[in-house]
């Protein structure tokens, strides 16, 4: 009970803010909602705290540790090919298990009415996921540059860029956000410090340890724009758009949204069953109290991730939608920008997984790196990200692309000259910052105000908001990698010049 009451305050943090946020503006009669539109947020609110600790804590008792013993697994076999396909399997089995890529998924199946079904935009982006978690895995068993592979990997995305439909651009850089969420950065974090010290001598390399989530962002948005390339779909327009009619439904609603939430979670936590099998087979087998411990876990995934999807298909997301269409019909741009980055700075500093990911950063850096450093630098990018999105929205003629070109050309030029160590900081901060919070409020509250904006487009300016927030803190945190190196620098010609003071008072005495 300990451990779930830890993460049930995690987790009450990481949603309270934004609960908040919406009861003030229901209050303050700025966006009011119907009683039974309050009732079904309240209760989604409740069910999106306790399914997402309770998945959480499943993580860290199933997930987590099927993937330490993976790695332990492949690692010890000492053969490239063996550990290349198993970091592909496990990188798309631990994809195909995220919930925030499976709320997208629901998302993008229902503003396109089925043309680009959920299953279809699992599948492609956990194949890129899978890829690209091989390509990481040979970087740090081959000592590999992460700016390199970034490079190759980002002019890839630039030139399938040029062949998909508009919409393709929203849908795969919103996947890049969403893969990286509550199940799938744990996994990987602990995945990548695992094989990073057990390279050559046993050393611990900083730098080695962090980037894997970094490429498995990018291994979604290539994945995704494969299927935009290998599709003959043209651009998809705002008449696709379907509005589900709830009415003052309450419990049926949320009774429908669990069993069909029940069945995408059964299908989504299968494969990591598959692989707790896998291992018992093979030489390395757990003993039957550990796998009885890890069954429980994914016993308690399951179970979390059911109700996480019903308190966010039912409640959350539909008063998320609201709230941004009743703000954007108002006729005041400034208070949709203000509310977007109050919205934006709240959920940075409420994510999980942030704060997983900087206590890391803080720990392998031996606290040179100080974590409230880090979070100051994400809030202020995602911050601005949300302010982007509303720009998108509320200005005609601004696309998606219009800002991702110029903003990913200041990026790959500042991951030139950024040290290494703070690059694969800063693209796994990427993936890290678009977590549940993104994945359903920020996303439903810009559809909603995509909706209610006149020249606006629901899916080419609703979509795109997790892509934004993914994008910033590539930014901000590699800034703040320059920062840093321009202080090291000065803190050693300090050094030298104290130790030619010291020597030259010696020879004078």
């Amino acid at each position: 009970m300990g451990a779930l009451n830890e993460k049930l305050k995690e987790v009450t943090m990481a949603v309270l803010p934004v609960t908040v946020l919406v009861l003030i503006l229901h209050f303050t009669a700025l966006t009011p909602l119907t009683n039974a539109e309050l009732i079904r947020f309240l209760i989604g609110a409740a069910f999106l705290i306790f399914g997402l600790a309770l998945f959480l804590l499943g993580v860290d008792l199933g997930a987590t540790p099927i993937g330490k013993a993976s790695g332990y697994i492949l690692v010890r076999t000492n053969k490239l090919g063996i550990v290349l396909a198993g970091g592909f399997i496990l990188g798309l089995l631990i994809t195909v298990a995220e919930p925030d890529l499976a709320i997208l998924a629901d998302q993008i199946a229902l503003i396109t009415r089925g043309v680009l079904g959920r299953w279809q935009v699992i599948i492609f982006v956990s194949v890129g996921v899978g890829l690209l978690v091989m390509f990481a895995f040979l970087r740090i068993i081959k000592r590999l540059s992460l700016r390199l592979i970034i490079y190759i990997s980002y002019g890839i995305i630039l030139l399938l860029s040029i062949f998909v439909p508009q919409a393709f651009h929203a849908f795969a850089f919103d996947a890049s956000g969403a893969t990286t969420g509550a199940i799938t950065v744990p996994f990987m974090l602990a995945l990548a410090i695992g094989t990073s010290r057990y390279r050559a001598h046993q050393e611990k390399d900083a730098a080695a340890s962090f980037g894997m989530v970094g490429l498995a962002s990018a291994g979604a948005i290539i994945g995704l724009l494969v299927k935009g390339v290998l599709s003959s779909f043209a651009d998809f327009s705002a008449e696709h758009i379907v509005e589900t009619v709830v009415g003052d439904q309450i419990l049926p609603f949320f009774w429908r949204e669990f069993l069909h939430s029940a069945y995408e979670g059964a299908l989504s936590l299968m494969p990591l069953a598959v692989v707790l099998l896998i291992i018992q087979v093979t030489k390395s087998r757990l003993r039957m109290r550990a796998v009885i411990r890890v069954a429980i876990g994914l016993a308690y995934c399951m179970f979390g991730l059911v109700i996480f999807m019903t308190g966010v298909k039912a409640g959350f997301m539909p008063a998320g939608q609201k709230v941004g269409g009743m703000l954007a019909g108002m006729g005041y741009d400034w208070l949709l920008i203000v509310a977007g980055f109050f919205i934006g700075m709240l959920t940075i500093l409420a994510e999980p997984a942030v704060h997983v990911l900087t206590k890391q950063i803080e720990l392998e850096t031996a606290g040179n790196v100080p974590r409230r450093l880090v979070l100051i630098f994400l809030s202020a990018g995602v911050s601005i990200s949300i302010v982007l999105s509303m720009l998108r929205i509320m200005i005609p003629g601004l696309k998606l692309w219009h800002i991702l070109l110029p903003c990913y050309v200041i990026i790959m030029i500042l991951t030139h000259f950024t040290p290494e160590l703070f690059i694969g900081i800063a693209y796994d901060s990427g993936g890290v910052a678009s977590g549940p919070m993104t994945a359903t409020f920020i996303l439903a509250f810009a559809k909603g105000a995509a909706s209610q904006t006149d020249g606006a487009d629901v899916i080419l300016d609703g979509f795109g908001v997790i892509a934004l927030v993914a994008m910033t803190p590539l930014i901000a945190l590699q800034l703040l990698g320059l920062l840093h190196k321009v202080r090291m620098r000065r803190l050693e010609k300090k050094q030298l010049a104290r130790l030619a003071a010291a020597d030259s008072e010696k020879e004078t005495t």
